[in-house]
């Protein structure tokens, strides 16, 4: 009437994998995705709030490596690193948020409370030409620009 359950065969690759192996190996065939990540973002910030510092900044990690899409994840990174007194990482994830999106409400906050005195965005470096090998030495080191504006062309 009731079978009896006997133990299955193990396939031939997860043998030997914890359950902690097998979710990595989960995760990793999942990443990066946009709808990923949401969970370690929200736990994060619980333990924050908990005092778990060193333990949020992991979280947040995770949550950045599984969905690098979301600003908020790296964002919220960043405040754990800087209260771990890790300012340069911080400073490293923050510049990255906002070179992508200048225009992101909690970045500029954030930074604006760290580095009030430095910008957060660098300003773009106009490409340097590579000076011409027919044109006299002065205009070489002016740049091509120089040297077709001086010959009319």
């Amino acid at each position: 009437m009731y079978r009896r359950r006997t133990k299955r065969a193990t396939p031939p690759g997860r043998r030997g994998r914890s359950q902690s192996e097998r979710e990595i190996a989960r995760e990793e065939a999942l990443r990066p995705c946009p709808r990923l990540g949401f969970d370690r973002d929200q736990l994060g910030c619980y333990l924050i709030g908990r005092g778990a510092v060193e333990i949020a900044e992991s979280q947040f990690r995770r949550a950045v490596w599984l969905n690098p899409f979301e600003p908020s994840f790296q964002v919220h990174w960043a405040l754990s690193l800087m209260k771990l007194e890790r300012k340069p990482e911080a400073h490293d994830v923050l510049r990255g948020v906002l070179a992508r999106n200048p225009q992101n409400p909690e970045a500029l906050e954030l930074w604006r409370q760290s580095w009030p005195d430095e910008s957060p965005v660098e300003p773009a470096r106009a490409p340097e030409c590579p000076a011409r090998a027919d044109a006299p030495p002065d205009a070489r080191s002016a740049g091509a620009g120089a040297a077709d504006a001086e010959a009319g062309r």
